[in-house]
């Protein structure tokens, strides 16, 4: 229902074979301390958004460095992908030769993650963490047990440790040209009927001042995943104002059970109204086909003034519309409420990926170490990183004081400022749900001083950015989160390629007019008889083994 528990704490790790990988071999024979630094082997993604010093690389840099002199670790890089795909395949590749796996490695994607604990090549963990996690990564297990979930066999064995979301960093909320409300005097909506009003003067004033019929009232995609995922331009939020349920989400019913959200009485309404949007020309004529980067086009340049996103798309695509109408202003607002006053908006997942260990592994007690040391600066609770994470990385100290930002930080040192915190195994500084946009919150409600680096990095953003952050976390309460994690079910398998066309081809037909809205029961009808019950009972079964 609308709940969230989502989350986001990485480390990457995997072993190296393929050509485009590293081309440093690294010896995997683990270490025992009294003999030295433990050795933990590891492979990961990198790709282009991680930076490193002239120098310095994947294999030896401030981070390696760090954990080998402060924790006795010296943890060798076995092979790189750029991508997840590439990623993915290589881990089956390895995975079907029985070739050894890295000591620790993520796995994001959930049908891999449940061969590996099928194929025996990894390792339960459920011993480990009663005897190494500490207190403090413990409580963190205990607030979010779904994190779990996925990593979780038949029998309720774990095998994963979770690599945490954000929680919230990717739910939606409105994003509205300010200087088009301004324009008519209109006020910032709360409900569905208000924000009709204002798509009604959008698409008739001609807020752009062209003198042409050419605006649209909101951006609209469902070219990528229909109405069943996405951020950019997402329309789940419609639904939400009707009910408890949105498109592709399994969540609980009243008897506590997972339903599928396409098929209820909730997502009929939903449908109703943007087909009463579309027949009013709120919607461009091919919202329906549109990525979400093709229908965010008509939002940044001036067709729309109306846009659901989450908060970092203040940077991109939202701040791409200064270079195309320099006097545009756009800010954040909460979504609105439906006639019964219901709000509701997907909700990221809990995790991200999962931390899977190969059967070999030993080194528990320094993985815990690490990972419990690099979670403390994100808490304000590290003594190893009082200010920063590394001086002349992302901070550099003046006069006995700190120094974050940026531009001042490259005048100080005339070097480039990089983020060490993508040299880390989670591949960034690991988060906890909804810290961070709590605390973004409470810098926009209270505007009191960053007390640590993070907290800095934090501050120091766009302001339209951290008032759209404490949009969402005040809108926690309206989260429709996806309550099925686990891997693909035998039946989903075979088909869910014609239920998902089903699906939108059906919504398509009755947002398009082609339809009645009537069509929606023959859909929900039809949906359960060619595969969709048995799903739903092999989903429950999922839902009762990894909860029991």
């Amino acid at each position: 229902m609308k709940k969230s528990l989502s989350l986001l704490l990485s480390l990457v790790v995997s072993v190296g074979i393929l050509a485009a990988c590293s081309n440093e071999e690294a010896d995997s024979d683990q270490v025992s301390e009294e003999d030295g630094p433990v050795t933990i082997t590891t492979a990961r993604v990198l790709d282009d958004g991680t930076v490193f010093k002239d120098g310095e690389n994947v294999h030896d840099n401030v981070v390696t460095r760090w954990a080998e002199e402060e924790l006795g670790i010296k943890f060798v890089t076995e092979w790189t992908q750029p991508n997840d795909e590439q990623f993915n395949t290589q881990l089956r590749l390895m995975m079907s030769s029985r070739e050894k796996l890295p000591d620790v490695f993520l796995v994001s994607n959930n049908s891999i993650k449940a061969d590996l604990i099928e194929s025996g090549l990894v390792r339960s963990i459920d011993d480990v963490i009663e005897e190494h996690a500490t207190p403090r990564i413990k409580e963190l297990f205990e607030r979010f047990p779904e994190a779990f979930y996925p990593s979780t066999n038949e029998n309720g064995e774990i095998f994963g440790v979770p690599r945490y979301s954000g929680g919230n960093g990717s739910d939606t909320l409105l994003w509205i040209r300010q200087d088009w409300l301004d324009k008519f005097d209109l006020e910032a909506p709360e409900t569905l009927e208000e924000l009709e009003h204002i798509m009604e003067v959008f698409v008739h004033e001609d807020p752009n001042e062209t003198g042409r019929d050419d605006t649209i009232g909101i951006t609209f995609a469902a070219g990528d995943q229909g109405f069943r995922g996405g951020n950019i331009a997402d329309s789940a939020w419609v639904f939400g104002a009707f009910g408890d349920y949105v498109p592709g989400n399994w969540s609980q019913g009243e008897d506590g059970s997972l339903v599928y959200g396409s098929i209820q009485p909730n997502v009929k309404d939903g449908l109703a109204k943007i087909n009463e949007w579309y027949e009013k020309g709120y919607l461009a004529t091919d919202f329906a086909i549109l990525s979400a980067g093709d229908a965010q086009e008509s939002f940044i340049s001036g067709r729309s003034g109306i846009m659901a996103a989450p908060p970092w798309a203040h940077g991109y695509p939202i701040g791409e519309i200064e270079q195309v109408i320099p006097d545009a202003v756009v800010k954040p607002f909460p979504h609105v409420t439906g006639p019964n006053g219901d709000a509701g908006r997907r909700g990221e997942g809990l995790i991200v990926g999962s931390f899977l260990f190969n059967s070999e592994f030993e080194y528990f007690d320094k993985f815990f170490e690490y990972w419990d040391t690099i979670l403390g600066y994100p808490l304000g609770e590290s003594d190893h990183f009082p200010y920063g994470l590394f001086e002349g990385y992302d901070y550099v100290m003046k006069d006995g004081e700190p120094i974050y930002n940026i531009a001042e930080f490259e005048e100080i040192t005339g070097e480039d400022h990089v983020d060490p915190g993508r040299y880390f195994l989670p591949t960034n500084i690991p988060t906890i749900p909804y810290e961070m946009y709590g605390l973004l919150e409470e810098f926009h409600e209270t505007g009191r001083d960053p007390v640590n680096g993070y907290e800095a990095n934090l501050a120091g953003r766009h302001p339209d950015y951290i008032e759209a952050a404490a949009i969402v976390n005040k809108q926690n309460d309206i989260r429709i989160v996806n309550e099925f994690s686990g891997p693909p079910t035998d039946t989903m398998s075979s088909r869910s390629e014609h239920l998902e066309r089903l699906e939108d081809e059906t919504f398509v037909d009755i947002i398009y007019g082609n339809k009645p809205i009537s069509t929606f029961d023959q859909f929900v009808e039809e949906w359960l008889a060619s595969g969709g019950e048995t799903i739903t009972q092999e989903v429950n079964e999922w839902y009762d083994s990894v909860r029991n």
